[in-house]
């Protein structure tokens, strides 16, 4: 099976602009193994690392994007390259001799859609609540009075079913953006509090119930992948992971992306207890120059 790779031979950060459109908050979640951060980063200072990316998953969100549809992954590895070198994770045309395979998942998380009737998910779920009710008169149609206590049963079932659709999705996002610990953690501290959730647990839950852009790395111990290669059954676990997001709404993820890779730079290879959540500019404030790109075909 072919893999395609993506290898940079030069890069440079252009100076910015003299000013950003807006500002807007980045939310990062960073893990890193023990052991993988104690041999990076060496007091203090990180050791030089070669790295490959790989295309990984797009994920495309349910509402039409034009400024997504137009960001190729070409686009998403010139942003990234640069603030990776922050951390001295330096691109290599040498792809069997990179020392990390950076895996690139990037898109728009999906928010609970229960309102459009068109969702067909949505009603099939309302209808094992809404067959209780068959048979009832219908004042309309001259069939009598609907019985008031039936009709706000299925008002409270039909609210009910609302709420799992929402959860439902909120529980994905949080998976997704790497926020589950983090709202677990606040719930299981405030639950007892008569004042209720903290303004970060708060923000947290804000954020799932919306449209965010996001961008996924995963970087794995490449050469021991290809030392290993199919003789295991074992998926590789990746040495560190970054995950990076910004709300959709007022932005457009061609000027989010710079914006959410500039935040997310400080954490690459490290590990964050909880989320980080840091204001930036978003906007034309920097521009990246690629030297010559190539996509080299390797096998897996």
């Amino acid at each position: 099976m072919n893999i395609r790779f993506l290898v940079f031979l030069g890069f440079v950060l252009l100076a910015p602009a003299l000013r950003a459109d807006h500002a807007d908050f980045v939310v990062v979640n960073a893990t890193a193994s023990k052991a993988y951060t104690e041999q990076k980063f060496v007091n203090g200072v990180p050791k030089p690392e070669t790295y490959v990316f790989y295309e990984g998953r797009h994920f495309g969100g349910i509402t039409r994007d034009a400024s997504m549809a137009h960001v190729s992954f070409m686009d998403i590895a010139k942003v990234l390259a640069p603030n990776l070198a922050r951390q001295n994770y330096l691109p290599t045309k040498d792809v069997k001799g990179a020392d990390l395979l950076i895996i690139v998942n990037w898109g728009t998380t999906v928010t609970d859609e229960t309102g459009n009737k068109s969702n067909l998910q949505f009603q099939d779920l309302l209808t094992d609540t809404s067959d209780a009710f068959k048979g009832l008169p219908d004042p309309e149609q001259g069939g009598g009075t609907v019985d008031i206590i039936s009709t706000l049963t299925f008002d409270l079932m039909r609210e009910q079913a609302y709420a799992v659709s929402a959860q439902k999705f909120a529980e994905t996002n949080a998976d997704l953006l790497g926020y589950t610990n983090a709202v677990n953690k606040e719930e299981r501290a405030q639950w007892a509090s008569a004042d209720g959730l903290n303004s970060d647990a708060e923000s947290h839950l804000a954020d799932l119930d919306e449209e965010r852009y996001f961008v996924i790395l995963m970087a794995y111990d490449y050469q021991k992948i290809l030392r290993h290669g199919s003789n295991t059954d074992a998926q590789p676990k990746p040495l560190w992971s970054v995950r990076m997001n910004i709300r959709a709404d007022g932005n457009n993820f061609a000027e989010a992306l710079p914006a959410m890779s500039k935040v997310a730079a400080a954490y690459f290879g490290k590990q964050l207890d909880d989320l980080i959540s840091a204001q930036t500019d978003v906007g034309k404030g920097a521009n990246v120059e690629i030297g010559p790109v190539k996509v080299l075909e390797g096998a897996r």
